[in-house]
């Protein structure tokens, strides 16, 4: 379209829009040099002032399709220097100004507009997208309610203050908004989807099912749905189920490579290992050489230890893209797993600060240093760091386990508390600080770390463990001990550790049967564990079976991290025991 084309366009626009921009009109001498004329030259003193309003309007119309939002904002004000009282150039150039990145200035004309005309719910509604946008929640929810107050079956409101609840996780606030949307419309799809990722959220998986299901029913073709539903039925081990989601995707889209990546992983899952190799044969084939999209390809063989084949592809992508920071940083990840260790550190400092994969690209890049025996370097690297990205806890996790390493303990508690400070409720860093001040022998201090993080995520297993272990081991408190690790082992129920601990209550209170059954289990879940042999030796001695009991001590003490001490002890006492009973 040319640019008069535009012009007549957007002028037909106008003529349409007329009525809707008509308001009192002030009549005054408007100022030299500042009025646009007919020809896009300088108004005359007289001429109508709500003509050159529209005039401005009309030429900022122009500059919007050009992509122009600095142009339309000047000829929006210069509009409404004729106009000032217009709630629809108020709430144009407050969108306008919101594009270019100035959200109070926006949010300012927005709220003149709601204050000119408080029943223009369109203004309103402007009003409460900005609220949202710049982080307002609360106004941009008082902005939605007052719209719904005055019009209840306004179902586009509604549904955006579903999304805005979802967005602040108040989820039973957005299941009400969106069961009314239901009931309103029944076939509206999109409040079904929000319900059933609701539901996923939950892990109330048998209700997403159900609303994933009637979401295909109204739209068979509906890919998010089918991809949340086969999560559903991967999470509920309906692996076939699930397999059939992927495959349905790629009968339409046989180049959708995140099915085709997720196929991948369940067949092998499923231990369909031929069907995986032939499904990544066949997502080879879909994608062409120097199709950027074979960089997926090159994940999958990464995923799954296929390191040349990875790095190959993935050294295409970066040599044909050299600013893809994703492909770059997943050819550090297989040049690293490949133990070429100068390339893949070479190719991980070429991700740039704004990537988001520049931190974890520094994380790898101080474990390649770590590995070189270059811990110095390693600290210092992620020092720089974090005066670039302060805030971000991987990096303060990091370098603590760089310092517990060197059996830096307070340096590791220094660090720490320098991520709590940006964040005190991060449970990552509140654990880690409970494990080093355990390591100091702050036992006190250490529980109140975990008893903080119950108090943030009362399903934290990690913490539930911790305590109830350690209660466990004094052998006081042993009820709550008990509570606290079967609470622990409902969210973790294939933790060796959490079974073991499990185990070692039982052991505790005497229930030696019971702690036979679970220590068992544990071993088979983390068979190369010392302490868990060792408990198991201990609950064999208490049954009067000495010689598995030497079993498990000796095998414990070939493992790594053993009490060499302790279990030699412990042996001599068996092997004294059973040479008593031969005599």
């Amino acid at each position: 379209m040319s640019k008069k084309q535009r012009a007549i366009s957007c002028w037909l626009v106008l003529f349409l829009v007329t009525p809707v921009l008509s308001c009192v009109a002030v009549e005054r001498d408007f100022p030299q040099n500042q009025a646009i004329g007919p020809s896009g030259g300088l108004a005359r003193p007289g001429d109508d002032a709500l003509q050159y309003a529209y005039q401005s309007y009309a030429l900022a119309c122009l500059a919007i399709l050009d992509g122009d939002y600095g142009q339309a904002e000047s000829y929006l004000k210069e509009a409404l220097t004729r106009d000032e009282r217009s709630p629809y150039l108020l709430m144009k150039l407050s969108h306008v100004l919101f594009k270019q990145g100035k959200g109070e200035e926006a949010l300012r004309f927005a709220r003149k507009a709601t204050s000119i005309d408080p029943d223009d719910m369109d203004a309103k509604k402007l009003l409460a997208g900005i609220y949202s946008q710049l982080q307002k929640f609360e106004l941009a929810i008082s902005e939605y309610r007052e719209i719904l107050e005055d019009d209840p079956k306004n179902n586009e409101v509604r549904l955006q203050l579903s999304t805005l609840f979802i967005r602040l996780k108040d989820l039973d606030a957005a299941r009400e908004h969106l069961s009314i949307l239901i009931a309103d419309d029944p076939g509206l799809l999109i409040a079904h989807y929000y319900m059933g990722r609701i539901d996923l959220e939950r892990d109330e998986y048998s209700m997403a099912e159900k609303a994933f299901l009637r979401v295909l029913e109204i739209n068979p073709d509906f890919l998010p749905a089918l991809f949340d539903l086969a999560v559903v039925y991967d999470k509920t081990d309906r692996l076939d189920r699930a397999i059939a989601c992927y495959k349905r995707i790629l009968a339409t889209s046989p180049t959708n490579t995140t099915a085709s990546e997720r196929l991948i992983s369940l067949y092998y899952k499923a231990g369909k290992e031929e069907l995986a190799e032939k499904a990544i044969e066949e997502m080879d084939e879909n994608l062409s050489p120097g199709d950027r999209e074979r960089k997926r390809l090159g994940f999958i063989y990464l995923k799954y230890g296929k390191l040349d084949e990875s790095i190959a592809e993935l050294t295409a992508i970066v040599a044909a893209w050299p600013e893809d920071q994703e492909a770059r940083y997943y050819l550090g990840a297989a040049l690293e797993e490949n133990e070429d260790f100068n390339a893949a550190y070479e190719n991980l400092d070429k991700l740039t600060q704004e990537s988001n994969y520049f931190i974890p690209a520094r994380i790898r890049m101080a474990y390649i240093l770590q590995s070189q025996e270059k811990t110095d370097e390693a600290i210092e690297l992620l020092r720089d760091t974090i005066d670039l990205k302060q805030g971000n806890p991987q990096l303060y996790l990091m370098l603590s386990t760089l310092y517990e390493g060197r059996e830096q303990y307070h340096d590791a508690v220094s660090v720490l508390k320098e991520g709590l400070a940006h964040n005190e409720r991060d449970t990552d860093i509140l654990y880690r600080m409970g494990i080093v001040l355990d390591k100091l022998q702050r036992n006190e201090e250490c529980l109140e770390k975990m008893e903080m993080i119950l108090a943030i995520d009362p399903k934290h297993a990690d913490a539930l463990n911790y305590i109830g272990y350690t209660y466990a081991d004094k052998g006081i408190q042993l009820d709550r001990a008990q509570e606290l690790i079967e609470r622990a082992a409902k969210y973790k129920p294939n933790s060796g550790y959490i079974i073991d601990s499990l185990g070692w209550v039982y052991f505790r209170k005497g229930f030696y049967d019971k702690a036979l059954i679970e220590l068992k289990r544990a071993i088979t879940l983390t068979p190369e564990d010392p302490v868990i042999n060792e408990h198991l030796g201990d609950v064999y001695v208490k049954k009067g079976l000495y010689e598995r009991a030497l079993e498990s001590y000796e095998r414990a003490l070939t493992l790594e991290n053993a009490d060499q001490e302790r279990l030699n002890e412990k042996i001599r006492d068996v092997s004294e025991h059973l040479k008593g009973e031969n005599r």
